[in-house]
């Protein structure tokens, strides 16, 4: 792999200094590191672009190709909830009170995927141990893709960065119907072996998806009158969209041919491994902006985790201009495109046979 970040980086006073900018920005400017009103707006937003869609397909007398169009619609509302709101909430990124962001975390187990497995797969799983393959949770892939160059090589993955374009829809569905049942039930990552499951979680796991499925597949069939088949093919279809969606603004900060690959985390501090595993992207896009969840500016969300994602853009002008200042390669990629131009050539690249 390119090495684009040096140990002789790791410099002490760039360090100090970054933390102190980052904590004066809100002291100075008197703000709060949760949600500030935009958060709150999107929160709002959020909540009634999926509730207020859902009611939509019983209040309205639709056809089925309204009753489609109207379905997709909000699944993109699920997928936006998800970003904007169960993201942060699993950080405590909301509110000081740990007991709204529970409840907002709740928003995820309501669309099927569960907030208590993500909390243990995503923070004990990713945030510490970025791009380390057997540590990250991010890069586990049941074999189907090669993201790290110290994973196992199989002749399929000549063709990654072909495939990938097919296997990326189904990113939501792998976490409702396979992920969560696999670390809940067969413990097979070393994370949840490290964790002792309350007996509600497995309550709430696997109700919360039996409840999905019912008011996502069942209900329309027994309100609307729509055949099985035709609530199936939309359902399926939303996630395909929705997986997509999530897959691509996910997997585009860390899985690039220009980030690093620790093989443990001991090679770096905490600093220096987000530098050289994380590049930020499109965080002067508007639209990146509201779409994405603060997952664009990355190394600051790997910095400041528990900090609402909106009070971002801002933090990340100050990580740019301290690491320019004290010559620390931090990353971007301008535009989406091009981040994802980089890991599709990564996965080219760990397709190679080895």
């Amino acid at each position: 792999m390119e090495n684009s970040y040096s140990p002789m980086q790791d410099q002490r006073e760039f360090k100090e200094v970054l933390f102190e900018r980052l904590n004066n920005f809100f002291k100075d400017n008197q703000l709060s590191r949760k949600a500030n009103w935009e958060m709150k707006l999107k929160v709002s937003l959020a909540l009634l672009w999926w509730l207020g869609g859902y009611l939509l397909l019983f209040i309205l007398e639709l056809n089925y190709g309204q009753f489609f169009l109207l379905y997709i619609f909000m699944g993109l509302g699920q997928i936006f909830m998800f970003l904007n709101i169960a993201h942060d909430a699993n950080h405590n990124a909301i509110s000081h009170k740990r007991v709204v962001n529970q409840t907002l975390s709740y928003v995820l187990d309501a669309c099927g995927i569960s907030s208590y497995m993500w909390r243990v797969m995503h923070n004990k799983g990713h945030h510490s141990v970025m791009n380390i393959h057997g540590e990250d949770e991010g890069i586990f892939a049941h074999g189907i893709f090669r993201f790290s160059p110290f994973a196992p090589w199989k002749k399929m993955h000549r063709y990654q960065h072909i495939y990938v374009f097919f296997m990326y829809w189904i990113t939501t569905m792998d976490f409702l119907f396979v992920k969560d049942l696999e670390y809940l039930l067969f413990k097979n990552n070393k994370h949840v072996q490290e964790t002792k499951i309350p007996t509600r979680e497995y309550v709430i796991i696997i109700g919360s998806k039996i409840f999905y499925l019912f008011y996502m597949i069942a209900l329309p069939v027994f309100i609307l009158g729509f055949s099985v088949w035709q609530v199936l093919l939309v359902f399926v279809v939303t996630h395909f969209i929705m997986g997509m969606i999530a897959a691509w603004i996910i997997q585009i900060a860390h899985l690039l041919d220009i980030n690093q690959f620790p093989q443990t985390k001991d090679e770096y501090d905490f600093v220096d491994h987000i530098f050289a595993t994380t590049t930020d992207y499109a965080t002067r896009s508007r639209i990146a902006n509201v779409i994405c969840g603060g997952l664009n500016h990355h190394v600051v969300h790997h910095l400041f985790p528990h900090v609402a994602h909106t009070h971002y853009p801002p933090l990340t002008k100050i990580v740019k201009e301290t690491a320019v200042e004290f010559g620390v390669n931090y990353r971007e990629n301008p535009t989406m495109y091009q981040a994802v131009t980089h890991h599709l050539k990564l996965l080219k690249k760990l397709g190679e046979p080895v």
